[in-house]
């Protein structure tokens, strides 16, 4: 079984919620996200931080990168209740599919949840200190609640890695943002019951069957697919004495 965080878990159902339409595998997370949120998604390739950094100026949004150009797999510019995702157009199908996922899960864990959470707190009076349009005053930064909100425009750039998973994955924002990701493209309780369905079989013909299933039914990149597989199936005791014994496992 997957160890599930459930607010994780919510989240995604939530937003599946919100659109309303039938679930098919895999599932079509752009036309989703353009119709139920106030987000476009821009496709770019060779996506470059220039890139969005030229875009945000031409929308009139005070934002640049530090650091030295760099090759991105994706990036989020929440501002205003709304935002600009990228995407690198030179990936495959299933790799925009993840980066759209995890940089929807930074939109909504990260710049929606919070931002909600303090207008619902101290009032509409407070939505130009989100926006950056001024800043809070003393009695304002006492809300301890102004500490997790965005203020101004929130960024966050998918650095792409040398193989695997993000280089930042270690992180617990981008990991967390990662099995949201996960949870939107391939639920936890869907695939679960795939993994109980290969159950008998050696753990090496099981973890080979997950990662196909994974990548042709629910879209997933091959490395994420690899990656997912094994959590899965180390989450229900990975290798057992059977597969040992048989000699086809280590």
């Amino acid at each position: 079984m997957i160890t599930v965080d459930y607010s994780i878990e919510h989240a995604a159902r939530d937003f599946w919620l919100l659109v309303g339409s039938e679930l098919r595998y895999p599932r079509d997370l752009e036309e989703s996200v353009v119709w139920a949120l106030p987000l476009d998604v821009r496709k770019v390739a060779r996506l470059k931080a220039s890139n969005v950094e030229a875009t945000a100026r031409k929308v009139g949004l005070p934002y640049s990168f530090s650091g030295t150009d760099r090759r991105l797999c994706g990036c989020l510019l929440a501002y205003n209740d709304s935002g600009i995702i990228f995407l690198d157009a030179a990936d495959s199908e299933g790799e925009r599919r993840f980066t759209l996922a995890h940089e929807l899960a930074h939109f909504l864990l990260d710049y929606q949840a919070p931002r909600k959470h303090a207008l619902d707190t101290l009032g509409e009076s407070i939505r130009p200190v989100l926006d950056g349009l001024r800043p809070a005053t003393i009695e304002e930064r006492v809300h301890a609640v102004l500490d997790d909100a965005p203020l101004g425009v929130l960024s966050h750039l998918m650095e792409r890695p040398s193989g695997g998973l993000p280089s930042s994955a270690a992180l617990s924002v981008e990991s967390r943002a990662d099995r949201m990701a996960l949870e939107l493209l391939a639920p936890s309780a869907a695939v679960s019951g795939e993994a109980a369905r290969l159950r008998g079989m050696a753990y090496s013909a099981r973890l080979l069957r997950l990662r196909q299933t994974l990548e042709s039914r629910y879209g997933l990149p091959p490395t994420i697919a690899g990656w997912h597989a094994g959590r899965v199936l180390h989450g229900g005791g990975g290798a057992g004495f059977r597969d040992w014994l048989l000699g086809t496992d280590g």
